[in-house]
């Protein structure tokens, strides 16, 4: 069967987040070294970022990504596994987002349309072709 074109839009987004999650991941992790990087909170205090909680938000974030391109692995090829995981994570991505309101909207919209993307005829036939 081959793949309707919802589900390969769905691919080279999973691929793109893992992209971006691998890269931040990475640049997090080094981060640290030399000086720690600081921030300024709403009241104009500095406050300095400790490199540990730079560092495992790092690995945490790179893990992620090389699970997202084994995700898209899952995907390229069908797998029911794919399509549960790609609905669980895009409706965990919609209820967080509504935390991060008015920022969040972003990824409530991009969530809403994966997981309309997934749940259509023809891409649940694709998942379920090799169960």
């Amino acid at each position: 069967m081959n793949r309707p074109v919802g589900v390969s839009i769905v691919i080279v987004l999973i691929v793109i987040s893992a992209i971006f999650n691998l890269f931040f991941g990475i640049w997090m992790m080094l981060a640290p070294i030399g000086s720690n990087p600081t921030l300024t909170d709403l009241m104009g205090n500095t406050q300095e970022i400790p490199g540990f909680y730079l560092f495992m938000n790092g690995l945490l974030s790179a893990l992620l990504g090389l699970m997202y391109f084994w995700l898209a692995r899952l995907t390229m090829i069908g797998s029911a596994t794919a399509h549960m995981l790609i609905t669980v994570l895009a409706a965990i991505n919609i209820f967080f987002g509504l935390f991060r309101l008015p920022f969040g909207w972003g990824i409530i919209v991009i969530s809403v349309l994966i997981l309309i993307m997934v749940n259509t005829s023809k891409a649940k036939a694709y998942f379920t072709q090799n169960a």
